[in-house]
């Protein structure tokens, strides 16, 4: 029984990545290419942790054979899941210019490969008993093979520790600079922003932390210890699921924005007005007399059409004279729609998700985070403050 729980601690990592490459590399490359992209990185991960379940399960010789490809797979993790930020938030095709990321884990694996044919049986059992199990040098004297296998190894790690550290600072900064692009577009962002990518950045950079730790006491000491092996398995095997999972349910993507931004720029009939004081008078109007944010749709190449300005004059316009961005300001018309609902009692007769429809929101989810971040409380608190009662309400 003990036997079966390690084997599966091991190889979960292996199954829950295998599983999604399969689930996206089965579609089609271009109904959605940052998913197959996923698909990629997942198999990636999945021979990474294969490579790692021959060294738990002692498989040494066959693991030393591969120990290039765990060094290849290893520093490809953080190059192959910053391209799929990329291709989710900026590049709307593969580029040439991947491949430059791929150069530390090219030279390094073929170094290895070429270290280990080198490398005498004794040098090779030293250095997976010393350096990679104990993560130490010999107090005796060591021969050029053990010296070059030890080398590379360590300055892979060292490699690995920057690549967590930038790749991941740099898809957290792509996130966020994609989703200011998003709410200054759209008034409705469900399904488009991408928070739980910035979400699970930081998870990987925990996660990542966690690894150079274990790496850093040596693996020897998972090897006789299950308890402890368990938690970077259920670590990383969570991770990977969660990964897959969200990933697999994002469909909008960078492409979706621009076909969106190329379909709805309006071409304007007549001379551009540009007088700021104007065009505030002009958009307060479309907003308080005709209620546009009522409309869950609505983006701001709509209110351009109307407004007949572009977008970078009426985006100047609502950051500087309202301080928010366009889904910001949307939502604050909404919130103070919904509340005048509340107060008129629509909230007797109708649901919560009637109310958030009825104020041009696109579900209860968007309402809900829209009215706590506009009033500083929960739709039920204000509700049953202004009803001067506690209870259940319909939802």
């Amino acid at each position: 029984m003990a036997a079966m729980i390690r084997d599966l601690v091991i190889l979960t990592p292996v199954y829950v990545s295998f599983f999604w490459a399969m689930t996206f590399l089965l579609n089609k490359f271009t109904a959605n290419k940052a998913r197959y992209w996923l698909g990629m990185f997942m198999s990636v991960t999945a021979v990474l942790y294969f490579c790692h379940a021959l060294f738990f399960f002692r498989i040494i010789d066959i693991y030393l054979d591969l120990d290039f490809l765990y060094l290849i797979t290893g520093l490809s993790v953080y190059p192959m899941y910053y391209i799929y930020i990329r291709l989710l938030t900026c590049d709307l095709n593969l580029r040439r210019s991947y491949l430059l990321h791929f150069i530390p884990a090219i030279i390094l694996g073929v170094a290895l490969f070429v270290a280990h044919k080198n490398s005498s049986p004794a040098g090779r059992e030293l250095y997976y008993s010393n350096v990679l199990i104990k993560n130490r040098w010999p107090d005796k004297s060591v021969g050029t093979g053990f010296m070059l296998l030890s080398s590379i190894f360590y300055l892979s790690r060292i490699i690995f520790g920057f690549q967590a550290l930038g790749y991941l600072l740099l898809g957290y900064n792509l996130v966020r600079r994609y989703n200011k692009r998003i709410v200054d577009f759209y008034s409705n962002t469900e399904g488009r922003e991408l928070t739980w990518v910035k979400l699970l950045t930081v998870s990987f950079l925990i996660t990542s932390f966690a690894s150079s730790v274990a790496n850093f006491v040596g693996r020897g000491v998972f090897l006789e210890n299950t308890l402890l092996l368990t938690i970077p398995s259920v670590l990383f095997s969570s991770l990977f699921f969660i990964i897959g999972l969200l990933g697999n349910k994002q469909d909008f993507t960078i492409k979706s924005f621009n076909d969106d931004e190329q379909k709805d720029e309006p071409e304007f009939k007549k001379p551009v007005d540009h007088k700021i004081e104007k065009l505030k008078n002009k958009l307060l109007s479309l907003l308080e007399d005709k209620k546009r944010y009522l409309d869950p749709e609505l983006k701001i190449t709509d209110m351009c059409s109307e407004l007949n300005t572009n977008r970078t004059y009426i985006s100047n316009l609502i950051n500087s004279e309202f301080r928010l961005n366009f889904n910001d300001l949307i939502n604050k018309y909404r919130v103070d729609h919904s509340i005048s609902l509340l107060k008129d009692g629509m909230d007797k007769n109708y649901s919560l998700q009637a109310i958030a429809a009825a104020s041009g929101f696109g579900s209860l989810s968007s309402f809900n985070r829209a009215f706590k971040k506009n009033t500083g409380t929960t739709v039920s608190s204000y509700k049953n403050k202004i009803s001067g009662r506690y209870g259940e309400f319909k939802a």
